[in-house]
């Protein structure tokens, strides 16, 4: 405490840094399964170019960052807006504080095989099936667009959620890991035009 005492850090300081990263943290990982990490990446690299044109002397640079800063609290409000609700509607129910399970690797290989499986089953039958699986970028916006599973991956369910006329048929899944997070979902057209047409929509 005396080492800590000489460059003026005090018992309250390290609480105060330690909830105040807690939150950051948490933060992150709420917002690393939507598409607004991505925005943070943008934010964080303007930080940083305000932040080096005020070490480097940069006027006008500093001031345009300035200018920024000042409206961009109220554009971040608004852009972030579906992520600040779904934060507050998980505190309220207790589960932003709540520990993230790590998966077993050994776990998702086998479900892959379950995915494999319902892939075989449904081409033999001529059976279309639209399956997203979830890497880097998080996918909660589209998962919203369909209906909450949050089942594990098996072969039966996969396809008992394709085959024609049945509730779940029409959209996509969206697998998270070793689960099956949402079915029915929504997707985005890909504005990408040298897609073949006979891939249909």
């Amino acid at each position: 405490m005396n080492i800590l005492s000489e460059f003026g850090f005090g018992f309250k300081d390290i609480v105060d840094i330690s909830i105040v990263s807690y939150f950051i943290y948490k933060l992150i990982m709420l917002l690393r399964g939507t598409r607004a990490i991505q925005l943070l990446k943008g934010v964080f690299v303007l930080l940083v170019s305000w932040v080096l044109s005020s070490w480097f002397g940069l006027n006008t640079l500093q001031w345009l960052m300035n200018q920024m800063f000042t409206f961009g609290v109220l554009a971040l409000i608004i852009i972030f807006q579906p992520e600040l609700r779904r934060a507050l509607e998980q505190l309220g129910r207790g589960k932003l504080f709540t520990r993230t399970s790590t998966d077993d690797d050994k776990e998702i290989t086998e479900r892959i095989g379950e995915v494999l499986k319902a892939v075989n089953y449904l081409s033999r039958r001529k059976i279309g099936a639209l399956i997203v699986f979830e890497r880097n970028t998080g996918l909660n916006d589209y998962m919203e667009s369909g209906i909450d599973l949050g089942s594990v991956i098996s072969a039966e369910l996969l396809i008992n959620i394709f085959i024609p006329n049945t509730p779940l048929h029409d959209g996509a899944v969206i697998i998270r890991r070793n689960q099956i997070m949402a079915a029915a979902c929504y997707l985005p057209l890909s504005e990408n035009p040298f897609i073949s047409k006979e891939l249909g929509t």
